[in-house]
């Protein structure tokens, strides 16, 4: 099987974990899925089955179509954690159908709020790459189906605050010291001014764990879809030269602590929970990037971020899992992968 997205290597992937672009797209002449009737919505599926061979050929990669309500409820959560689908589809599943090339770097959602969703993913600092890439599947999409668009507004989304472009952009960074820094909430107060939101990737409860920090536009209504990723890398590459200030001017001794001690719990844990989870496969991202451990071949802390939630541990288990069982099983999991990172300067 070719690598997922998440399994390869990035440009600056030490920060700059994935670059992600989100389109939403409604038909001309077509009701709201809202509003649909559930022969409307099968017919729109047909359509987007017709289109299936040129959108392939746009991608330069196989697509899968998966109907939501043929995955269990695990597998739905499993895609929901890998981002290929959104609250909305997965809340709406008996109607939604997923469309997924094989290395999961491309998602396109019919029939949850809008009737479209397109999302591409990439390792690394990729924005720019990836707007070359969903525009040539986005002309795919409408030359088969005409969107609804208005001159004025741009194009017609389900809720107002999507208008315009349709389009949001992501850069999904590891921020750990920089994070830890008293004045990280001005920072992220002076980042707003640019119409940026900065917020954590991963929460449990009202805590935020992992140093990992999602930043993407707010406004989509009255930008250029260029302007937006322009704005988001000048943005990205001013906190990844923060942080890496941060690290050259750190103690080694205690930066090298703080992996190790990390490690070494992950190592021998035999339950685990979300949030230190989280925290401590932050601290073994950072030992990597500082190398003070090597990954083997293949071996990425982001795949093995995004497998620690509970859907994605019960596909990888290939079982049910209850609540009480998970925290032993994902203590399995990264025990078993942590095989593959040895330590270089202990």
């Amino acid at each position: 099987m070719d690598k997922r997205w998440y399994e390869r290597a990035g440009e600056r992937g030490d920060i700059f974990l994935a670059s992600r672009i989100r389109l939403l797209r409604n038909f001309d002449g077509i009701l709201f899925p809202s509003a649909m009737s559930d022969e409307q919505r099968q017919d729109l599926e047909y359509r987007m089955d017709s289109l299936l061979p040129a959108l392939s050929a746009s991608l330069g990669e196989p697509i899968e179509r998966i109907p939501l309500k043929a995955l269990s409820g695990y597998e739905r959560s499993a895609v929901r954690e890998r981002h290929l689908i959104n609250d909305a589809a997965f809340a709406e599943s008996a109607h939604t159908t997923l469309y997924v090339s094989r290395d999961e770097a491309c998602s396109l959602t019919v029939n949850a709020r809008d009737h479209l969703r397109i999302l591409l993913s990439e390792r690394g600092e990729q924005l720019n790459g990836l707007l070359e890439r969903i525009n040539r599947l986005d002309d795919a999409v409408c030359a088969g189906i005409p969107y609804a668009f208005s001159p004025k507004y741009g194009y017609k989304t389900a809720r107002i605050r999507d208008l315009g472009t349709g389009m949001r952009a992501y850069y999904v960074m590891h921020l750990p010291l920089l994070s830890e820094r008293e004045d990280f909430g001005a920072l992220v107060q002076e980042i707003g001014k640019y119409g940026v939101v900065i917020k954590e990737a991963w929460t449990v409860g009202a805590r935020k764990v992992g140093g990992v920090y999602v930043l993407y536009n707010q406004r989509t209504l009255g930008l250029k879809e260029e302007d937006i990723v322009a704005i988001l890398t000048n943005v990205g590459d001013r906190l990844m030269k923060e942080e890496q200030d941060l690290r050259h001017s750190a103690d080694p001794e205690l930066l090298r602590d703080r992996v190790f001690r990390s490690y070494g719990t992950l190592k021998y844990a035999v339950r685990l929970e979300t949030a230190e989870a989280c925290r401590f496969l932050s601290d073994i991202l950072l030992g990597v990037s500082e190398q003070y451990l090597k990954a083997g071949s293949g071996a990425s802390v982001y795949e093995l971020m995004l497998g620690i939630f509970p859907g994605n541990l019960q596909v990888y288990f290939r079982e049910p899992l209850t609540n009480s069982e998970i925290p032993a099983k994902r203590a399995e999991y990264v025990r078993g992968f942590l095989k593959n990172f040895t330590p270089v300067r202990f």
